[in-house]
């Protein structure tokens, strides 16, 4: 709740900038908008680019290197071949004896003289067990031949490069090659050779590379790497990904682009990096000259915004002091705008209204003194005619009251004379249809009384708890007494305690039901039922009599209304005004189905929980 009235805040707050401010602001806002989805979909795009240049160069680059190094492993190889190739060699594998072991050290030592990266000579026998090793300086180097053995269908000569093997902080590789008799390997030799590089060269080949690229080479175990300088530690990434290419960072340094490849006929693994930032500085200058386009777009774009604005709310302040001055009554100061755009033609049209309004108000002004004129006549009317009603509400009421005196004596009168006169007498009808008489006006007074004691608040209820069905059923048997050529028939009941004033519930549903035999003269049948619908209890008087058309059925339980039509029935038309006031004090209602010809169905509720 407290974010949703935060949130109301905001808005209303952006509501009370001037057009003057929010033009601007909107114009700004679009324009960041917009720089800031092109530019970052552009700069995307182009790093994107950029990398996939980069990836190309690189494995173009690893290919051709690898196989510019294969050249340099043979070139290697090649070299150890030819003393494999020398004649004592070969002689001293077969026949092992002092002058060939002499004469085959002589030719190592003049081979280490050749080449001063070439570190140490060893000769193998077919059992790849050392035979002969030059210098005996106390190197001790090992290689596996089987580790370097290449598949041969015929043992023809072959030639290797081994692992990278570090001695000392020093670092060595094996070049070897089979000492071949008649097509048959009878020994091999295995040249030591150190690495040595400067960094100069290093960084020339860096340079060479392009791209601030570097040089690595591995064993293809992966468990040693080098700079061709020093050991270095592994590539940060599965080799796997290295097969095409991949991005990662090494600890310290910039992102780069590597790709990695195997060098044929060596156990050695080459790997170049080439600076991501190399790649990435096309898209970095990108992305920095879309900023400084799109501040300066910014800018004038908020500046154009803001003249606009201002060009527009001049003429609609003009529009607004006129506005202000009319609706304080002031018609004299029309809008002067010299423009013949969507303003002009707007302050044009306001000047029509400003004087159409003037004349409406002078016209109203005259409306509103006859209306007054005229309302003060209905309110006198109208409190004439409350002091009328109110005279007569007191004139019945004290009738009532005075009526009630002696027609209590007179039908105390009438009771007594019927005991004292014999029932075979003919006057003993007479008196009957009198004391019957005296009875229907007695209820007709009643009525009036209830009436005035209702529009003065004064009508006495007493709730108690009492036996619904039981008053019902006493109800239907005392209305059937009276109409004897009717019958009454109690469809179904439910038996249940209410809470209210008995006396005046039984009052409702006699006055229901003297209606509905007073109202079916042709029909002698009245159906009455009541039931339980969820809280409430409904009770239902249904007649088959001359029923009441529709246009009166919503003023049917108006106070004095009676229905003028082709029957003359008796009565103050009061008995359902009084049932609807009490049933509204009982919180209930009452309401009418009906049919002209058909009857009709009168239904009230009365809640379970009486107030």
């Amino acid at each position: 709740m407290k974010t949703a009235t935060r949130k109301k805040k905001k808005y209303v707050a952006f509501k009370h900038l001037s057009i003057q401010q929010r033009l601007p602001l909107f114009i700004c806002i679009l324009l960041l908008t917009i720089i800031f989805a092109f530019g970052w979909v552009s700069y995307i795009s182009v790093r994107n680019a950029s990398v996939a240049i980069g990836a190309e160069r690189v494995t173009t680059l690893a290919d051709k290197l690898s196989l510019m190094f294969k050249e340099s492993v043979h070139q290697f190889s090649a070299s150890a071949n030819t003393v494999a190739t020398k004649k004592s060699v070969k002689e001293y594998l077969r026949y092992p004896n002092k002058a060939d072991s002499l004469n085959t050290l002589q030719i190592f030592q003049k081979f280490l003289k050749t080449d001063t990266l070439n570190r140490m000579v060893q000769l193998l026998n077919a059992n790849k067990n050392i035979v002969l090793s030059a210098p005996g300086n106390g190197m001790r180097l090992h290689v596996n031949i089987d580790s370097l053995k290449m598949p041969s269908a015929n043992n023809a000569a072959y030639m290797s490069v081994g692992k990278f093997v570090l001695l000392n902080g020093s670092m060595y590789y094996p070049a070897l090659a089979t000492v071949v008799d008649k097509n048959k390997t009878i020994g091999y030799v295995v040249s030591w050779r150190a690495l040595i590089t400067t960094q100069k060269v290093i960084d020339q080949f860096g340079q060479l590379l392009g791209g601030n690229g570097r040089l690595y080479f591995g064993n293809d175990d992966q468990q040693f790497w080098t700079d061709l300088v020093k050991p270095v530690e592994k590539p940060p990434v599965d080799p796997s990904k290295l097969q095409q290419y991949a991005q990662y960072s090494r600890k310290g340094g910039d992102a780069v682009i590597a790709s990695m490849r195997k060098i044929p006929d060596s156990r050695w693994l080459v790997l170049v990096e080439l600076s991501g930032s190399s790649f990435l500085k096309t898209a970095s200058l990108f992305l920095r000259w879309v900023i400084v386009i799109g501040v300066v777009l910014v800018i004038a774009g908020s500046f154009g915004g803001w003249l606009m604005s201002r060009n527009i709310t001049k003429p609609l302040k003009e529009l607004s002091r006129a506005a202000s001055a009319i609706a304080e009554g002031d018609y004299s100061s029309p809008v002067e705008i010299d423009s013949d755009d969507e303003l002009g033609k707007l302050a044009g049209s306001f000047n029509i209204m400003a004087a159409r309004v003037q004349a409406t108000q002078r016209e109203l002004e005259k409306k509103v003194e006859e209306r007054s004129r005229q309302l003060q006549t209905a309110i006198t009317d109208i409190n004439d005619q409350k002091e009328s009603d109110r005279k007569k509400d007191e004139f019945i009421s004290i009738a009532s009251h005075e009526l009630k005196t002696p027609l209590t004596t007179v039908k105390a009168f009438f009771q007594l004379a019927g005991r004292e006169i014999h029932p075979q007498l003919k006057s003993f009808n007479i008196i009957g249809n009198a004391s019957r008489q005296l009875n229907r006006m007695e209820r007709l007074i009643e009525d009036l009384l209830d009436v005035s004691r209702i529009n003065s608040g004064k009508l006495q209820y007493n709730f108690e708890d009492f036996d619904f069905q039981t008053v019902l059923k006493e109800t239907i048997e005392s209305v059937q007494e009276i109409f004897p050529g009717h019958k009454l028939i109690l469809e179904r009941s439910v038996s249940i305690i209410f809470k209210g004033d008995r006396h005046r519930i039984e009052q409702v549903m006699v006055n229901l039901l003297n209606n509905a035999v007073k109202y079916s003269p042709e029909s002698d049948k009245v159906l009455i039922s009541s039931e339980l619908h969820g809280d409430k209890l409904l009770v239902t008087v249904k007649d088959f009599g001359v029923g009441i058309p529709k246009k009166h059925v919503n003023e049917l339980f108006g106070r004095y209304y009676r229905i003028d039509g082709e029957y003359n029935f008796q009565g103050l038309g009061l008995g359902l005004f009084i049932s609807s006031e009490i049933l509204k004090r009982h919180g209930g209602s009452i309401w009418v189905k009906s049919e002209p010809g058909n009857g009709s169905a009168f239904t009230f509720q009365l809640p379970l929980q009486s107030a």
